[in-house]
């Protein structure tokens, strides 16, 4: 049987892409494939080993399929569109390179490349991105014939397998929290995902509230973006009675308990492909208010909760007033889960593996 060969730049813990990765291949596994994976970097060595890519050439035989992710450039992307064997994209999107510090000349170039990389993508058989926004970026970078080729095939499907993945994670103890409104924000501490405005959120919907405690948990741990938030967070504490957390490589235990213990999630991005801490926010039941970046309400439907961008004291009144409306809060609990149950449907896998029976033989 064919073996399957499911490619990224990095697979990495803790990564949006890498953990997709994984999970594609526990899938295709399951489904009686064979499956290797393939990376430039890693950091992962269960539950499949991750090879170094340099030998995948050859490995590979006629006969095999190759799965691409692709989010950013990547250098083998041209030689692999080159092979002759069958080949399935997935396209996660790439932030554009104006989003990312100019400082981070590295990361602003392998962004500006990896959206160059689009035309490359048309070449492949089965396409699938993991939104319709993404979708529509894809083909804006094509060829006109592959556009056409792929205009209305492409699959779009969530970037993981298995959208209820929290049930088998033990929640882990937390130190109790009296804060009368705890807020959660769940990503990179880069620009663009807009941490330095929830901190002014926050402060202002103090204004509102008792007390608000925010937790902010992601990566990296240092770096001078990080540390102008750390400042700016230690004087929010100090201006008011608002307590901010922020949390880096904390394990999957700790950030359910998180979760469940949160009042609100919030995001502020200017750009997604997808927005996981979207979809999990959902799985928690916790009402998610984001800023009006089109993925981001495509995973939320009509249980997303839209803040103003420019304005944080008005996207602070937004926030008060849905919590002080009783009514509204639960009416809009019925809107989370059901758009819970239509991602957990569309995150099951079988869109991947339909995609998969679309490849020529």
């Amino acid at each position: 049987m064919a073996t399957i060969h499911i490619h990224a730049r990095d697979i990495m813990h803790h990564d949006a892409v890498g953990s997709f990765c994984r999970q594609v291949a526990v899938l295709l596994q399951d489904a009686g494939h064979p499956v290797r994976l393939w990376a430039e970097n890693t950091n992962v060595e269960a539950p499949h080993k991750v090879e170094d890519r340099r030998d995948f050439w050859d490995a590979v035989q006629p006969d095999d399929v190759i799965f691409f992710n692709h989010s950013i450039h990547d250098p083998v992307l041209e030689r692999i569109a080159a092979l002759p064997h069958r080949k399935v994209g997935y396209f996660h999107n790439v932030t554009p390179p104006e989003l990312i510090e100019q400082a981070d000349v590295a990361t602003v170039e392998n962004c500006r490349l990896g959206l160059l990389e689009r035309g490359v993508l048309g070449s492949f058989d089965v396409i699938l991105a993991n939104s319709e926004a993404s979708a529509n970026c894809l083909l804006e970078g094509m060829t006109a014939n592959d556009a056409a080729r792929h205009r209305g095939r492409i699959v779009v499907c969530p970037p993981l397998v298995g959208a209820d993945r929290w049930s088998k994670v033990i929640a882990e103890a937390l130190v109790p929290s009296s804060a009368s409104v705890k807020m959660l924000f769940v990503g990179r501490l880069v620009p663009h995902k807009g941490v330095q405005e929830i901190l002014e959120i926050a402060e202002a919907l103090s204004n509102h509230v008792p007390s608000v405690e925010l937790n902010i948990v992601g990566g990296p741990a240092g770096g001078a973006y990080v540390e102008a938030l750390k400042e700016q967070a230690r004087a929010v504490e100090e201006r008011t009675s608002t307590k901010v957390m922020v949390r880096h490589g904390i394990s999957d235990g700790e950030l359910k308990a998180l979760y469940e213990d949160t009042t609100i999630c919030i995001a502020h991005s200017t750009h997604e492909g997808f927005c996981i801490p979207a979809l999990d926010a959902l799985a928690f039941d916790k009402p998610i208010f984001v800023t009006a970046v089109p993925a981001i309400l495509e995973v939320l439907g009509e249980a997303a909760l839209v803040i103003p961008k420019e304005d944080r004291v008005a996207a602070a009144s937004v926030i008060a007033a849905f919590l002080q409306d009783k009514g509204l809060s639960s009416s809009h609990g019925e809107l989370r889960r059901a758009r819970f149950e239509e991602l957990k449907r569309l995150a099951d896998g079988e869109l991947i593996l339909q995609a998969l029976e679309r490849v020529p033989a």
